[in-house]
């Protein structure tokens, strides 16, 4: 992140102000969440990668079904904020802790590629925001991905999709 002092550009600024009004839609589903630790490697886990509500992306992939034993499935995503993409990201269900310590069914991102954005303990705690597209298609990148490179991106997103606080998830489009 950059210094406190530092004045950012209207065209640092509007990348992601652009990046949001070019997604939005009804073909696409949106998530927003703080990166933890155990999802960007700072704490060494054993299988990093962002988790989403499995219930959420199941109209973006309908062969997730209710049941945990499902498969995973392939995507390829694209993380715009930082100008990457990671072809053949895997999408795998299992249960997690949700609010209040209940189980929930989730399906963490994973196969990203040590550089990842999404893998970088320094993006511990930023804000990234999640666009899978609706249905079953072929169309790539299955899903969009903007991380948050600083405090003011992160009041740009506040101001556009409403608050996002830790521990709590903010699906829309659904």
């Amino acid at each position: 992140m950059k210094a406190a002092n530092y004045q950012y550009s209207p065209i640092e600024t509007d990348r992601l102000r652009d990046w949001i009004a070019k997604w939005i839609g009804a073909n696409w589903i949106w998530h927003a969440r703080f990166l933890s630790g155990t999802e960007t490697s700072a704490t060494q886990t054993r299988r990093p990668g962002p988790r989403v509500p499995r219930e959420l992306i199941k109209p973006a992939f309908p062969s997730l079904a209710e049941d945990v034993g499902a498969t995973s499935v392939e995507f390829d995503i694209a993380i715009d904020s930082h100008g990457v993409r990671e072809d053949r990201a895997r999408g795998v269900p299992h249960i997690g802790e949700g609010r209040f310590g209940r189980p929930q069914a989730q399906v963490r991102i994973t196969n990203l590629g040590t550089s990842s954005p999404l893998r970088d303990p320094e993006n511990t705690g930023a804000l990234a925001i999640f666009v899978f597209r609706r249905g079953p298609s072929t169309d790539s990148p299955k899903c969009r991905i903007w991380v948050c490179r600083n405090l003011v991106e992160t009041d740009i997103a506040d101001d556009l999709i409403g608050p996002v606080e830790p521990d709590v998830p903010v699906p829309w489009g659904y």
